[in-house]
């Protein structure tokens, strides 16, 4: 989960049979996800999501990162947040997300950036 891919009906499903939805990649997957490789580096989801706009946007508002006000709009919508980093200043950055909030509006605005692109692996292919 991460506002390029929100499965809805697989989101509601969760929370009604009381699983913990976990936004894995939640920064979109980057250029080594499969949609990057696939495309050249054309579809490289964390590239999308951290210059984005609204993102952008909000990040300006909050005075944090891109990437902090991606991790808060997942952890605002009570997903389980797993971002992934090898480099110790991106590693606290990470946990510093939660002195502030999104407004309902920035969440909105966020939400609706998109829902149906999925950039890691593809389940239906795992056996």
């Amino acid at each position: 989960v991460h506002p390029l891919y929100q499965p809805s009906e697989t989101i509601q499903f969760c929370r009604d049979q009381g699983i913990v939805v976990e936004a894995y990649s939640p920064l979109g997957g980057g250029s080594a996800s499969n949609q990057a490789k696939a495309t050249g580096g054309e579809l490289d989801g964390t590239r999308l999501l951290l210059t984005h706009p609204v993102v952008l946007s909000a990040a300006a508002k909050a005075q944090k990162s891109a990437a902090q006000v991606l991790l808060r709009w997942a952890l605002q919508q009570d997903f389980l947040v797993i971002p992934r980093s090898s480099q110790p200043q991106r590693i606290r950055e990470n946990l510093q997300v939660f002195d502030f909030r999104l407004s309902e509006e920035e969440m909105k605005a966020i939400s609706e950036i998109g829902r149906d692109q999925k950039f890691c692996w593809d389940p239906k292919t795992v056996s």
